[in-house]
């Protein structure tokens, strides 16, 4: 089960693309070719995905060929044309999300060794083969986000879609309107101090002549970036936490900074060249440890300002703006307004939710953030703003399909054969 999760996503970010098939070429669009191969894993892709035994099922495994190659072109064309628009995607944003999926990666298989045994290859290969990927998906999100993020719908529009539509649709959720409070489990003075102590007995080490890059991969706390000994890549002002990059950009070649603290922890970085306005730099991450005195003192004080908000001394939103360590309390005071039930990213909340009445505030409760309390604000069965995003979900599509048609022609497009 684990090799066919990896598997899938694997095929479906394109790392795997190319491996085990003979190759030719499918299609050449623009400057480009599409591989043989490329059009036969992402069709085994979606034959795994919809039971679709490609030997058995050759008729249908055959229209899944011909859609794989046409999906091919397609994102061929809107890379180009992205580029051709003056899109941009910083290599910042290509690092966050590739930094992303390579914990996925490792936290499906158990461990980095695990990953690479099944991969068959270093994940710092992966990372690199899977980089211009990235890249390219977000230059078409980007592309495809300027074009059709602001569509709009009619009533009349919304009513004759439900009129063609409402025998298959799904069962709407209901929205929620909740407010929420954080308080994050901060580490005390002693763990703090454990972890300055612990970065200035590695710099002392590399002082004495010990490799920053082992060390790194010994020590450091971020997962990203300690198997590649620390290494964040080429970075431009702007890209990384402001505090950082301060302290980053006024060092030297070969130079390591003083122990700097950030909202992730406490750093070394070690500055290795410049290309222009970028800056390559690697990092040492120390996250001090939370003890379970942390945790007390986190929810003591949750439970005072609930308790607050009861007897009536301050009200929920004052609250939020005034002690919540949610960043967007200060601008949205802890609301949370007509949200999808399903939708809702954080588990908890939902149980949660699930278990109070409008006005009602919670008890509170804990998540990999630290301790919140929930206050439910009204819950409404708001089908029509759920048939206005079906609605215009198939405007949009049937815009791209419009216009995609139109840039075909931009292109020149040449199929050597049906694949």
């Amino acid at each position: 089960m684990l090799k066919r999760r990896l598997l899938i996503f694997l095929l479906l970010s394109g790392v795997l693309l190319g491996q085990e098939l003979i190759d030719g070429i499918a299609a050449i669009v623009g400057d480009n070719i599409i591989l043989l191969s490329e059009v036969d894993q992402l069709a085994r892709l979606n034959a795994s995905q919809l039971g679709i035994n490609p030997t058995l099922d050759k008729e249908k495994y055959n229209t899944l060929r011909n859609m794989a190659l046409k999906a091919l072109i397609e994102d061929k064309i809107l890379v180009e044309q992205a580029k051709i628009e003056s899109i941009e995607v910083s290599d910042r944003e290509v690092e966050d999300v590739l930094n992303q999926r390579i914990d996925y990666i490792i936290q499906q298989a158990g461990s980095q060794e695990k990953a690479e045994e099944f991969l068959g290859a270093p994940l710092s290969k992966i990372k690199r083969d899977y980089r211009p990927i990235i890249r390219n998906m977000l230059l078409v999100e980007k592309l495809k986000g300027q074009k059709f993020n602001d569509i709009k719908v009619t009533r009349q529009e919304v009513e004759k879609f439900y009129e063609t539509y409402k025998d298959s649709l799904p069962e709407i959720p209901p929205v929620v309107d909740f407010s929420h409070i954080l308080i994050e489990i901060k580490p005390g003075e002693s763990e703090i101090k454990k972890a300055l102590n612990l970065l200035d007995s590695i710099k002392t080490l590399i002082q004495q002549g010990e490799s920053f890059e082992e060390l790194a991969k010994k020590f450091s706390e971020d997962p990203g970036t300690a198997p590649y000994g620390g290494d964040l890549g080429y970075i431009k002002r702007g890209d990384f936490i402001k505090s950082f990059e301060e302290v980053a950009f006024s060092l030297s070649p070969g130079e390591i900074s003083d122990v700097i603290k950030t909202d992730l922890g406490f750093h070394l970085i070690k500055f290795v060249d410049r290309k222009g306005e970028k800056i390559r730099v690697k990092h040492i991450l120390i996250r001090p440890k939370i003890s379970d005195k942390n945790v007390e003192e986190a929810l003591k004080k949750i439970k005072k300002i609930r308790n607050a908000i009861l007897r009536g001394e301050i009200p929920f939103d004052s609250a939020a703006y005034k002690y919540s360590d949610d960043p967007d309390a200060k601008t949205n005071y802890g609301r949370i307004e007509r949200m999808p039930k399903n939708q809702i990213k954080q588990k908890e909340f939902i149980s949660v939710i699930d278990t109070l009445k409008p006005g009602e505030i919670s008890q509170p409760f804990r998540t990999e953030m630290g301790f919140h309390i929930i206050k439910l604000n009204a819950i409404y069965d708001d089908k029509w703003s759920t048939l206005e995003q079906f609605a215009i979900q198939l405007k949009r599509n049937e815009l791209y399909n419009e216009w995609i048609e139109k840039l075909k022609k931009n292109f020149y497009i040449e199929i050597k054969e049906n694949p």
